[in-house]
């Protein structure tokens, strides 16, 4: 279901970005003047894509807040060397880097945002002993995402709102970088909308979601996810594991400052490939809060080494999908 850039905006761009559905927004940014050490039109929109929603959240939605209970699912028996009781992601730095590109035509603009989210994973376990520890794994984390610009002005007086942000790709993250021999890595995502619709990705940030100015586009487009309150929703996942053990893969949803939900999702398949990889699929039902706002359904792909083992090394892969409730 996706379709180019210049096809939906109606102006030559570059091939190779491709588009797919999500949400209307009539609304955005009116300021009276530009923020704070914004010059420029360029640094306009770099302002704009580190605060946009979407943009926000991403982290919020990776992290956690507390050593969290794994009440979402068993995990079966294992031979390792703790067996994890509680675990949690924990930020403690995120450093955010963004890359303007103008298309030609001088109409849409990329703005490619790249993170480096610094943290530790702790996991309170029990030891083979019987003897509760916690452990701590120091990560490093980079994730990337582009939002897309259109030009609705060319004013020199409000050079700030000439630019304003239309649709957001979804973001790609994980170990930076993989560690050798315990690599993870997503490489299919499909959404089942209560619509009807499907959302399917393989390249995430090549893979954008509109969410404002709708009206002001072409007709006759999908746009991103605009949910309702109790709508019913499926993810499937597909990654690729060098890990033989069977990896942990959780859907964050709902993550703001005062909600949060992570959800075991169940394997249902396995290959091992030709060259002692595992291709896995992960899949879960689920049912859209009740607090409104905008979101990522972040699907979170862990070796269970990462979890299950305190020598092993810190090994993640993470997409998050924007959506809006409303």
């Amino acid at each position: 279901m996706a379709k180019s850039l210049a096809m939906f905006w109606g102006i030559p761009l570059v091939a190779g970005i491709l588009i797919a559905g999500c949400t209307k927004d009539n609304g955005g940014p009116v300021t009276d003047v530009p923020p704070p050490g914004v010059t420029n039109e360029t640094q306009a929109m770099q302002s704009m894509a580190s605060s946009d929603q979407f943009v926000q959240n991403e982290e919020v939605t990776m992290a956690d807040q507390s050593m969290e209970t794994m009440d979402y699912g068993t995990f079966g028996k294992i031979d390792a060397a703790v067996t994890p009781l509680r675990w949690g992601r924990f930020v403690t730095s995120v450093t955010t880097t963004v890359t303007m590109t103008v298309l030609t035509g001088d109409t849409i603009a990329i703005a490619n945002v790249e993170k480096l989210i610094t943290g530790s994973l702790k996991v309170r376990a029990l030891t083979g002993a019987g003897d509760t520890v916690t452990l701590t794994k120091p990560f490093t984390d980079k994730a990337v995402r582009n939002v897309v610009f259109r030009r609705f002005a060319r004013s020199a007086a409000i050079f700030w709102r000439n630019w304003l942000p239309v649709a957001t790709s979804l973001v790609d993250g994980g170990t930076n970088p993989p560690p050798a021999g315990n690599g993870i890595d997503i490489t299919k995502l499909e959404m089942f909308l209560p619509s009807g619709d499907t959302i399917t990705v393989t390249d995430p940030t090549n893979t954008y979601l509109r969410y404002r100015w709708v009206s002001l586009l072409s007709p006759g487009r999908k746009d991103c996810p605009q949910l309702t309150a109790g709508d019913p929703v499926k993810m499937r996942v597909t990654l690729v594991s060098e890990s033989p053990d069977t990896d942990i893969v959780v859907l964050r949803y709902g993550f703001d400052p005062l909600h949060r939900r992570r959800v075991h999702m169940s394997m249902v398949s396995q290959v091992q490939n030709a060259n002692n990889t595992y291709t896995r699929e992960y899949e879960l039902s689920w049912f859209v809060h009740f607090h409104p706002g905008y979101f990522n359904a972040g699907v979170d792909a862990i070796t269970r080494g990462t979890l299950f083992d305190d020598t092993a090394p810190y090994s993640v892969s993470w997409w998050g999908v924007p959506y809006r409730v409303l």
